[in-house]
């Protein structure tokens, strides 16, 4: 499809600075509670900024009133096309029509819709805009979609994340050019209700003798890499690039063999029977296991069905619509880990994941949406005596205010 650029739609008196047109905490149905106030008012000192809060707690509200008050062409840049759809349909509840401009649709409107992806591929659109919404702005720490950052110069930005902290320390490359103007840390939103209280629930899954050994050998392999990094500096560049690779390989070798332990799928089976929920959502690292818990789950009578990258968006959109009434438990590989509003689920199950605190966080993001009377509980099944008890502790450590997540 061609792009639908309708200039005429966008407005040639809009204000050349984003001053806001009404000030007060509510507009049409937008309507801010006291901490999302706090973090719009800091954000409009300088009107370009980062904002910092947990899943749940309406940084979509703070962009949208952002958006209705400023009046300005906004673009509003996501990582995926699911993140989209939810945007369009936030956007549209709160009385105003957003179009969408990415792979299979490229119309542009006074407020557009679009993925960091289709932005690095057409940096032209982004003139057509005065302000700039980045969500899970943490993406745009990643080599390819850092490109997005320097398209910004001369506008109003509001950056939105529940954890801006990266691992690879990249989160610097979007503090050099976006301050970060509020913070809300997990504890705080838990001590005053703005999020779910949640219990997290280790459970031990014993590995076999042969599944210890293989495991063991991964161990042994990594140490070794890891000794080899650390004497880096007698090392030419693409030595180091070439252990850090092996490396990667390796810690996902270890995940991919941890996810899939027949131990975790009888645990997973006992949780599922213990709770009366009609919604539960699973999250591992591999589609294999992924696939391999469903045949489980269904050949012992639980109703479920998988949701990953190999299958087509408009399949998983029919699977999610499925969800609580066709099939009880959602087995996920990453691609719900971000951006998706289920604030009915209550109970999750963790059978393999990866310890940054981004990932973690977002994980722990799907359970925390508040809903009154919920208290989520996040199961944390674990192969015993394995690095993965480490995953318990940091979750704990998260919701402790114990771990920086900024």
């Amino acid at each position: 499809m061609s792009h639908q650029l309708r200039l005429t739609d966008f407005k040639d008196d809009a204000p050349s600075e984003a001053t806001p047109q009404r000030s007060e905490a509510s507009l049409g149905s937008v309507k801010l509670r006291s901490y999302q106030e706090e973090a719009y008012h800091a954000w409009l000192k300088g009107m370009r900024g980062v904002i910092v809060a947990p899943t749940g707690t309406g940084k979509t509200v703070i962009a949208s009133y952002a958006i209705k008050t400023s009046g300005l062409p906004t673009l509003v840049i996501v990582p995926t096309e699911r993140i989209l759809k939810t945007w369009v349909s936030a956007l549209a509840r709160f009385g105003m029509r957003a179009t969408a401009f990415y792979g299979r649709e490229k119309d542009l409107s006074p407020l557009t819709v679009s993925t960091y992806n289709s932005v690095v591929r057409h940096p032209e659109i982004v003139s057509h805009f005065k302000l700039i919404v980045l969500d899970e702005v943490h993406h745009a720490g990643a080599d390819v979609f850092s490109k997005v950052l320097s398209f910004l110069d001369g506008k109003a930005v509001m950056a939105l994340t529940a954890t801006l902290w990266r691992s690879d320390g990249k989160h610097a490359v979007i503090t050099a050019k976006l301050p970060l103007v509020y913070v809300l840390e997990f504890k705080t939103a838990l001590e005053h209700g703005y999020v779910s209280q949640v219990d997290i629930v280790p459970v031990p899954a014993p590995l076999t003798s042969k599944e210890r050994e293989m495991y063991h050998e991964i161990e042994e392999k990594i140490r070794k890499v890891r000794m080899e990094l650390e004497d880096a500096e007698a090392l030419s560049l693409p030595s180091v690039a070439k252990l850090d690779k092996m490396l990667k390989i390796l810690l996902n070798r270890r995940r991919q063999l941890l996810s899939k332990i027949p131990s975790k799928r009888a645990k997973v089976l006992e949780i599922v029977r213990s709770v009366e929920d009609d919604r539960i959502l699973v999250f591992s690292e591999s589609i294999e296991s992924v696939e391999e818990l469903k045949k489980y789950l269904i050949e012992n009578g639980v109703t479920a069905e998988t949701y990953h990258s190999q299958k087509p968006e408009v399949v998983r959109d029919a699977i999610f619509a499925g969800w609580g009434r066709t099939f009880r438990v959602l087995l996920a590989v990453r691609a719900l880990d971000e951006g998706v509003d289920v604030p009915e689920v209550k109970t999750g199950i963790i059978i393999a994941s990866g310890k940054e605190t981004r990932q973690l966080v977002q994980r722990l993001g799907r359970l925390i949406r508040p809903v009154q009377g919920k208290r989520a509980r996040v199961y944390v099944v674990y192969a015993e005596g394995t690095y993965e008890f480490e995953i318990f502790l940091k979750l704990r450590g998260i919701l402790r205010g114990w771990v920086k997540t900024y």
